[in-house]
């Protein structure tokens, strides 16, 4: 685990009159498919922000995104407040366990009632956003797949019943995202570890692995590209950061 560290602060995207989907034509019918086949509300839509570019999603979210994140979604407050670590949807090898915990999040208030005209022109909307990123550079199924499993997120989130994952491509979200969208169950696995492998492959030939790690107490190795930028222990001997398990250069590889 690493030391904890400040985030960025959100920049929301702005209002307007609809959705911002700053995506290809391909992932915005999905979008508008699966909003309809959720049954979302209309007027969340000029809440919503889409996008396929990282460095956007980081700017309105303040949420820097690992390389191996197929898609998110998030909830931003104007204050600052981002939930959205039970969204991400990571690719991920079969039988590996979302690790990371969500924050807190509460039902948003008033879904049940249709923003007027008139209160978006005083811009008197909530002051909060669900802004979505959908990874590029995936085959067309993945992308469908993605589009509608963020939705999902952002169903739950409207319904006031928010889910974390407990086990990607094994848990109640992806049954749901099975049913949605009418994929087998073990299709969608096989889809998440294709992707999974390839982007595995694209980060490896980015990023060689250079350095290995050690945990001082139970000697486990950590492979790294590059060097720790800070202190990071052990998550097998604490789930915490410790620094009585920080973890220590053991070699560099040529």
């Amino acid at each position: 685990m690493a030391a904890r560290h400040k985030p960025g602060l959100p920049a929301l995207p702005p209002l307007q009159a609809g959705p911002i989907l700053h995506a290809t034509p391909l992932v915005e019918r999905w979008f508008w498919h699966y909003w309809q086949r959720l049954g979302l509300p209309e007027n969340e839509l000029v809440l919503l922000a889409l996008t396929q570019d990282r460095r956007e999603y980081q700017r309105w979210t303040g949420k820097r995104l690992n390389f191996m994140v197929l898609g998110c979604y998030c909830y931003v407050q104007l204050g600052g407040k981002v939930s959205s670590s039970v969204a991400d949807r990571a690719s991920c090898k079969p039988g590996q366990l979302e690790s990371r915990r969500a924050d807190p999040m509460l039902p948003l208030p008033g879904f049940g009632e249709r923003v007027s005209r008139s209160a978006f022109a005083a811009g008197e909307l909530p002051r909060h956003r669900h802004c979505i990123f959908i990874e590029p550079d995936m085959q067309p199924r993945s992308i469908e797949v993605t589009v509608a499993h963020e939705l999902i997120h952002l169903a739950d989130r409207v319904r006031g019943t928010p889910r974390r994952h407990r086990h990607h491509g094994y848990d109640s979200i992806a049954a749901d995202e099975a049913a949605i969208t009418g994929y087998d169950l073990e299709d969608l696995r096989q889809l998440l570890y294709e992707e999974s492998a390839r982007r595995e492959q694209l980060r490896r030939a980015r990023a060689p692995l250079r350095y290995i790690y050690v945990c001082p107490n139970c000697g486990k190795e950590y492979p790294r590209a590059r060097r720790y930028s800070r202190p990071v222990s052990c998550s097998l001997c604490d789930k915490t950061y410790n620094p009585r398990y920080r973890l220590l250069l053991a070699r560099e590889l040529l």
